[in-house]
C-alpha cells in the first residue's frame, strides 16, 4: 500500500472497506491451509468454553457464585483466561504463516500424528499475547456490564414505566455502541498483539505509534468485520440449533448436548479467530510496508 499524496511520507492509510474484502477473499482462497494451521488451538479453545459450561452448569456446581459472571461466554469471566492461551497461539501459526516465517514451527512430529500436521507451541511471546487477549475480553465484559448498569439506573428514574419500544430502541442503540467499542478495542490490542507473536517481544515497543492516524479506521474494519460474522451466525443459529434438537433435546443441560452444541459451533468460532488474525496480518502488512511473498502474505492493498 502506497500511502496517498497528501499524507506525511511516513503515514499510512488504510482503505477500510479493501481491508475487509482483502481479508475475506485471503481467508476464501487458503481456507484449506488455514484451517490446518489453526485447528488444534481453535479446538483447544473450544474445549476449554465446554470444561468451563461443565464446571458451572454440572450437579453439583463446582463453580464458585464469585467466579460467575453472564457477561462472559460461558458466564463466567474465568473464560477471558481459560481461552485467550490457545487464541494466542493459533494467531502466531497464523501470522507467521501469512509471513512465511518458520512456517513449521509447532509441527507435533510424534509418528501418529504427524500426517495431521497439527500444531502446538507455548512460549513467552504467546503467553505475552495471550495476557492482551484476557485484557480484550474482560473490557468487553466490562462494557456489557456498563450498559446493564446505565440501563437499570435509567429504568429506576422512571420508576420501570420504560415503554417496549423505548427498551427496544435503548437495546439497538447499545449493541451497536457496544460493539463499536469492543471492536475497536480489540483492534488495537490485535495490532500490538499481531507484532508481539511475529517480532517477539520488541514487537509490542512502538505498536501504538505504528497505528497512528489508522486507529479510527482500525475500530471501523473490525466494527464491519463483527457485523459481518454476527449477521451470518444469526443466518445460521436456526440451522445449528435444529442439528443439536434432532440429535438430543434434554430438558436440562448435560454434557452430552454441550460437546454436541460446542461441535456444530466450531466452525463458527473458527472463522471467528482466523478472520482476526489474518486481518491483523493483513493491516500490519500494510502499515509496515511488508513486502508481500508469492502465495504466503496478504495482497498488497492498493493507495
Amino acid at each position: 500500500m502506497e500511502p496517498a499524496r497528501h499524507d506525511s511520507p511516513k503515514l499510512r492509510r488504510l482503505r477500510v472497506f479493501n481491508v475487509v474484502v482483502t481479508a475475506l477473499v485471503y481467508c476464501a482462497q487458503n481456507a484449506g491451509r488455514l484451517f490446518v494451521v489453526a485447528f488444534l488451538p481453535c479446538l483447544l479453545e473450544a474445549a476449554s468454553r465446554l470444561a468451563l459450561e461443565w464446571l458451572i452448569y454440572r450437579d453439583p456446581s463446582d463453580m464458585p457464585a464469585l467466579l460467575v459472571s453472564h457477561d462472559f461466554n460461558p458466564p463466567t469471566w474465568l473464560s477471558a483466561f481459560a481461552t485467550a492461551p490457545w487464541i494466542a497461539m493459533a494467531w502466531s501459526f497464523l501470522l507467521r504463516d501469512m509471513n512465511d516465517q518458520d512456517t513449521y514451527r509447532g509441527l507435533i512430529t510424534a509418528r501418529i500424528l504427524r500426517r495431521a500436521r497439527l500444531r502446538f507451541e507455548l512460549n513467552r511471546a504467546i503467553l505475552l499475547a495471550a495476557a492482551i487477549f484476557a485484557a480484550d475480553s474482560l473490557f468487553a465484559g466490562l462494557i456489557k456490564r456498563v450498559d446493564r448498569e446505565i440501563l437499570f439506573a435509567v429504568a429506576q428514574s422512571y420508576e420501570f414505566q420504560l415503554s417496549n419500544s423505548v427498551l427496544a430502541a435503548w437495546g439497538w442503540l447499545s449493541q451497536l455502541v457496544q460493539t463499536f467499542l469492543v471492536a475497536t478495542v480489540s483492534a488495537w490490542l490485535g495490532v500490538m498483539a499481531g507484532r508481539l507473536l511475529i517480532q517477539g517481544g520488541s514487537g509490542i515497543v512502538g505498536a501504538w505509534r505504528l497505528m497512528r492516524g489508522n486507529r479510527l479506521r482500525l475500530g471501523v474494519i473490525f466494527f464491519l468485520l463483527n457485523i459481518a460474522l454476527m449477521g451470518l451466525d444469526h443466518v445460521l443459529d436456526p440451522a445449528k440449533a435444529w442439528i443439536v434438537r434432532s440429535l438430543t433435546n434434554p430438558l436440562s443441560w448435560t454434557l452430552t448436548e454441550a460437546t454436541l452444541r460446542h461441535v456444530v459451533d466450531f466452525p463458527f468460532g473458527m472463522l471467528w479467530i482466523v478472520t482476526s488474525a489474518v486481518t491483523i496480518g493483513i493491516v500490519l502488512d500494510a502499515l509496515e510496508g511488508a513486502r508481500a511473498q508469492s502465495g504466503k502474505t496478504a495482497t498488497p492493498l492498493p493507495a
